[in-house]
């Protein structure tokens, strides 16, 4: 079995350039060794972990802002951008 998918049982997902940065950002932080990410509750399957894991991946081969000295303005820059699309205490609403 190999972990190339087969590109008739792929799903394509669109990001504009402030969700990637955002989602990036959100992503890296959670992987990163200093961080303890999100709750193990959270999850119900490594399954979900790879899945996100791979997702950072494919961010990180298609982003240039993550290496630019201004990252951390664009990524500010992006959420504030954002955050008037959420208008809710947590993620369920």
């Amino acid at each position: 079995m190999t972990d190339t998918p087969d590109p008739e049982d792929a799903a394509v997902l669109r990001l504009s350039g402030d969700e990637a940065a955002v989602l990036f950002e959100l992503l890296s932080r959670w992987s990163s060794a200093r961080s303890l990410g999100p709750p193990a509750e959270c999850f119900e399957s490594t399954a979900e972990c790879a899945v996100l894991h791979s997702v950072l991946g494919e961010l990180e081969r298609q982003l240039v802002e993550p290496f630019e000295g201004n990252y951390d303005r664009i990524v500010g820059e992006a959420r504030e951008r954002l955050a008037s699309r959420w208008d809710y205490p947590t993620l369920g609403g």
